[in-house]
Order: C-alpha cells, then sequence, then structure tokens
C-alpha cells in the first residue's frame, strides 16, 4: 500500500507496529527525508540519501531541530548513509555549483555550443543549466530520453524549475545557430547506450561535436565507472570540443554527506547503537569507526545484504536483552527482481538475464535446413554429381548470425561446410530433431575452433519441397562448376541487406543457398 504523506512539520503515520515521522533533509533530489520511526521496541531513526545545504535552491533546509529533539527521546538505533564518510570537510552548496555553471557559460558566449552532462534526476541541477542558458540567451536541448522523464514527472508534481515545453527538440538543434543552444546530454557515467557516449563514437542521430564546442562535466564519477568514463572524455577531446571538468572547476557537489557533516548529525542524534548503511564496504567500517571515536557511540555493527540484526534498547547504558544490545539473528534469501523498463519486472530467471549476457558475448547463429531425402533418378537431372553422394541426405542451407565477428565471411563458409557434412552424416530415417541437434552441435564446434566463441545455434529443419529440390540440384551444379569464396558470401549478404525485407539492426551474414 502507498501512503502519501507531508515531509517534516511533526507530521505521522502508521505503517505495521511503527509509528513513522519524516524529517526534511537535503540531497540531490526534491523532497527527500530522514524517518523516525517509533515502536514498542524503541525508536530507528533513518536519514536516507542526505546532506547538509545550508543554501539549497528549492529552499528547504536541512532540519536539525527535528534531529534534535528525537535525540532528547533517545535513539535505540541510528542508521545513516556512508556513501562520502572518506571525504573530508562538508559538501559544496548545490548554490555555488550554480555560480560556477553561469560564470563558465557566460564565458562562452559568442564561441560556439555549450554541451552539458549530468544525472538525470538531478532536478536542482537542471534548474541551474536552465538560468546559465536564460542569462545567456540560449535555449535549450535535451539528448535523451531520461532527462525528460524526470523533467516531466517534476512537472506532474509541481517541483519542475521549467515548463518541459520551454525546450527545443534534440532534432531541430542543427536549425539554430550554435551561440543561442545549451544541449543537456545524458551519459555523464560512460554507460554503452546513453546519449554522450554514442556521440564520443560518432554514433550519435542528434549531437555531432565541433572543435568550438563547450562540454560541461557536471557530474561525478562513480568508484567503478572511472575507466569507461575517461575512455568516452578521451574520445570526445579527440573531436575537438573544450571540457571543463574536476574538482577545480565546481561544476558538482555530491549528494550524499561528506565527513564533518556525519559526525555533525552522528553528535546530535546521540543514538544508542548505530548501524552505517549505503556504502561499499571499507566505507561501512569506515562510518561505524567514526561513530565510535567521534560521538561515542558504544554498539555498532555493520552487515550484509540479507542478513538480520537485532537490536535491544539499553538502560541508564546497561543491555537488558540475553542476546546482548546487538546481535546477528540469521539470513533471509533475497531474490533481486530486475525492471525491463517499461516491458516488465521479473527475477533474473523470468527476463533471461544471463541468457542476454551470453547472447551479447558469444552471439547467436540461426541455421535453417531444408533436407533431401535421396530418390532414383536419370543421372543426367543431376549433372555431375558424384555416385558417393547417391543414398546420402542432403542439406539446402541457409546461415544468419548476429552480433558476432565472421572474419570477413570466412567463419560463415566454415559453418557452412560443417553444417552440410553434418547432414551427409545422417541415416536416411533420422528424424528431424535429431538433425537439428547435430546440426547444432557441429556449427557450434566449427565456431568454438575459429574465434573461441560459444553462441547460441538455433537450427531450424524441414523436408524440402519440390520445389527446393528442384533449387538444391540447381545449387548443386553450380558449385560443382565453380567453388564459392568468402567474397561471394560478403557479396549475397550485400545484395540481402539491400533488400526490402532485410533487418538493418546489427551485424547480419548470410549465406546463398547450396
Amino acid at each position: 500500500r502507498f501512503c502519501k504523506f507531508r515531509i517534516g512539520g511533526g507530521h505521522r503515520f502508521n505503517a505495521g507496529p511503527f509509528e513513522v515521522e519524516t524529517i526534511r533533509v537535503t540531497h540531490s533530489i526534491p523532497d527527500c527525508s530522514g524517518l523516525i520511526l517509533r515502536s514498542e521496541g524503541g525508536t530507528i531513526v533513518h536519514t536516507g540519501d542526505w546532506k547538509i545545504d545550508e543554501t539549497p535552491l528549492d529552499g528547504h533546509v536541512f532540519d536539525r531541530s527535528a534531529f534534535e529533539a528525537v535525540s532528547k527521546e533517545g535513539v535505540t538505533l541510528f542508521m545513516s548513509d556512508s556513501t562520502n564518510v572518506l571525504s573530508s570537510g562538508r559538501t559544496v552548496s548545490e548554490a555555488d555549483v550554480e555560480k560556477a555553471l553561469i560564470r563558465r557559460v557566460m564565458g562562452h558566449n559568442g564561441k560556439g555550443r555549450v554541451i552539458s552532462t549530468q544525472f538525470a534526476s538531478n532536478v536542482h541541477r537542471l534548474a541551474s543549466i536552465k538560468k546559465a542558458a536564460d542569462l545567456s540567451g540560449r535555449k535549450m536541448a535535451f539528448v535523451g530520453m531520461s532527462l525528460r522523464t524526470y523533467l516531466e514527472a517534476a512537472w506532474k508534481d509541481g517541483q519542475a524549475p521549467f515548463d518541459p515545453r520551454e525546450l527545443i527538440e534534440a532534432e531541430d538543434i542543427d536549425k539554430y545557430d550554435p551561440n543561442e543552444l545549451l544541449i543537456v546530454t545524458t551519459g555523464s557515467q560512460g554507460e554503452p547506450r546513453a546519449a554522450l557516449t554514442l556521440a564520443s563514437y560518432g554514433g550519435s542521430r542528434f549531437l555531432n561535436f565541433r572543435n568550438d564546442d563547450l562540454l560541461l562535466y557536471s557530474a561525478k564519477m562513480i568508484p567503478g565507472n572511472e575507466g569507461k568514463v575517461m575512455d568516452m572524455m578521451n574520445r570526445v577531446a579527440g573531436m575537438g570540443p573544450t571540457i571543463a571538468m574536476g574538482r577545480g572547476e565546481c561544476l558538482h557537489t555530491s549528494g550524499h554527506a561528506c565527513h564533518d557533516e556525519l559526525e555533525e548529525v552522528l553528535r546530535l542524534v546521540k543514538p544508542q547503537h548505530f548501524l552505517p548503511v549505503h556504502g561499499e564496504t571499507a566505507f561501512l567500517y569506515a562510518h561505524a569507526n567514526l561513530a565510535r571515536q567521534s560521538a561515542n557511540v558504544q554498539h555498532t555493527s555493520v552487515i550484509r545484504n540479507g542478513q538480520m540484526l537485532g537490536v535491544a534498547p539499553l538502560r541508564s547504558g546497561r543491555q537488558y536483552s540475553s542476546l546482548g544490545s546487538m546481535s546477528m539473528l540469521g539470513d533471509v534469501k533475497l531474490t533481486p527482481f530486475y525492471n525491463d523498463g517499461e516491458n516488465g519486472t521479473g527475477t533474473s530467471e523470468e527476463l533471461a538475464i544471463e541468457e542476454r549476457m551470453r547472447v551479447a558475448v558469444e552471439g547467436v547463429v540461426v541455421v535453417s535446413v531444408a533436407v533431401t531425402k535421396p530418390e532414383p533418378s536419370p543421372s543426367s537431372e543431376v549433372g555431375d554429381v558424384d555416385d558417393k553422394d547417391q543414398g546420402t541426405l542432403k542439406g539446402n542451407i541457409r546461415i544468419t548470425t548476429r552480433a558476432m565477428w565472421t572474419d570477413g565471411g570466412r567463419l560463415i563458409v566454415e559453418m557452412q561446410k560443417s553444417a552440410e557434412a553434418a547432414v551427409r552424416r545422417m541415416p536416411l530415417d533420422v528424424t528431424l530433431l535429431q538433425l537439428e541437434r547435430t546440426v547444432a552441435d557441429m556449427v557450434r564446434r566449427t565456431c568454438v575452433q575459429y574465434c573461441k566463441k560459444r553462441p547460441d545455434v538455433i537450427v531450424t529443419a524441414h523436408f524440402a519441397t519440390q520445389d527446393e529440390e528442384q533449387e538444391h540440384f540447381r545449387s548443386v551444379k553450380n558449385k560443382l562448376g565453380k567453388k564459392k569464396t568468402p567474397a561471394d558470401y560478403r557479396r549475397n549478404n550485400s545484395r540481402s541487406s539491400r533488400g526490402g525485407g532485410s533487418s538493418r539492426r546489427g551485424h547480419r551474414s548470410s549465406t546463398p543457398k547450396g
């Protein structure tokens, strides 16, 4: 069930055994709150994602008084965001980032386009970008669907800094004077299909970099993404734009509290027990250590996802539970659920996650086999076909690949040979299912030997019609007259791809009949 509630102001609602009260905190998205969960077993305070921004752009300041008030009641367990515990000092205000963005945009007036990339969910940052665009007389365009998705959601909720209808369409970018454009893109983390990444490869439909462009990197590289982000930025730099990024530019600030803010709130709350959350394991242990050393919290713990922790209130500083004030109660088996955009939600098995990953790495081969059984016929009808081929099955085979390197068609030739050989070796009374399995195995082995790949091989076999048999015999005669080369397969594939029914998505190689 969903509960609609107001943030701050002492508003409370019930959720199971808890009476819940929200606390206003500041973050990089609107309407963030911490939670006070009161129950007969004690009081829990959970900060959610937070920082202390003394000058937030939306005017909603961090509610220190609420944390002080709950501290006087007594907090059994405090849970707090650990993301930036290793970062010294305090976070920069979003208002300072706004000033830096305006300075950079105004400094590029008359010099070309300004392009900015950021986290799509940071609506406050979009407000700063829009202010910079208005002051410099530029129109804004979004390249990347998630930016518009977040802005429209904020607009429906009354939180958007401007009307989405003020944006110009991405396909109209080239119609405007470059000096009148400010473009915001997705892809700050080097995501493979995001707008900025595609543009860095020259593969974006809407964004092509120019020498006079200024790219503002208004984001932070998430740990683990450094390599692909720098690879992306190196490609962009090679295309000519000027890039502004790094701490010295002040184009980004984190939405997560740094060391001094974490310490301040620990001292405000004065909890009996502390459980750090949200961060790498090293961050959690560092946050627990900070609580012990700086806030004199004697009872701390670090747990993994799925572990159950029992916490008992202290009375006069002493524990009264036989299990101790903090104790592990066991593990819960968690099942991750995945969201496939708007197309469905389910487990890894239900959404075939492993299969998708395997196909992306190994590729797919589709083999169609029209099986021809031998029939007594005058030798003149089949040309100069060797006698040794009489009395064996023959296959009219077509091969298609997806997401595979085929070495200019040479791999296709080898797979064709192995599939044809597999069909010839089959007994005349073979079932189609047996034939499909054998051909799939032979084609897969050929791929492993040729390029160390194990693609998904899909074989569909059927007994040839009379027309297909005649076409097969003609192709056999042609093959005897001229041996096919990889170039023949490439030419055939080129002709197929120009046909009206051919798919142009992804890599495609196919062989002619024969």
